[in-house]
């Protein structure tokens, strides 16, 4: 078996340290927060780079970190979606939906295996990130880009009657129906994750094989 690595924060905590329970958008705690850092100190050196396309850094390990909590939650069913959420994080819910309907999400969902959940986790989140990242590029609505880099997953902390979270709900909606819609009409989406899985599988492979 491959042996395992340790890594040295450089110049600091690493970005994924920084990550709260309230970046979650499922009902989690401490302890799930920590088993996540556990695996992201893990591997580091194995799978070191976010790309960070739509949203900044942190907010990229967030996205990460949910992946890792969905895929877990098909064994785990203490893990649910925050209701709250839903409606705040409408585009994210949306893709949720729609990885539950990918064959190949399902057959990894048979396996309960953190390592593995974490390796596909991180690769969904580059994979999905530039597929928004190129998708929302190419329409009309690319100005909603500049807008996604500012704070996303602790957006739902403000009020709602802010200028800022106005135009948040507001960009998530018109983002959600050009996405929903290249869903419907292409298969751009559902290649870029069987990709990412694949090739999180491959690496998998490589550092666990005997």
């Amino acid at each position: 078996m491959a042996h395992y690595y340790t890594y040295q924060s450089i110049g600091g905590m690493m970005m994924f340290q920084q990550l709260q329970v309230e970046h979650s958008l499922f009902h989690i705690d401490e302890n799930h927060m920590d088993q996540f850092k556990h695996l992201a100190a893990k591997w580091q050196t194995i799978l070191p780079n976010i790309h960070a396309k739509c949203l900044n850094e942190l907010d990229s390990w967030a996205a990460v970190l949910n992946n890792w909590f969905f895929l877990k939650s098909q064994h785990h069913h203490n893990l649910v979606l925050n209701p709250i959420k839903t409606f705040d994080y409408s585009i994210n819910t949306f893709l949720i939906d729609e990885l539950q309907r990918i064959q190949i999400i399902r057959k990894i969902n048979k396996n309960d295996n953190d390592d593995l959940y974490y390796f596909i986790a991180f690769q969904l989140g580059n994979a999905i990130d530039l597929w928004i990242y190129n998708t929302i590029q190419k329409s009309a609505e690319a100005d909603v880009l500049r807008q996604a880099r500012r704070s996303y997953f602790l957006a739902y902390l403000h009020d709602r009657c802010q200028v800022y979270n106005a135009s948040f709900y507001h960009n998530q909606t018109r983002m959600l129906k050009i996405l929903a819609q290249t869903i419907r009409t292409q298969n751009c989406f559902r290649v870029a994750v069987h990709s990412a899985v694949n090739q999180a599988l491959d690496m998998y492979e490589q550092y666990f094989k005997e």
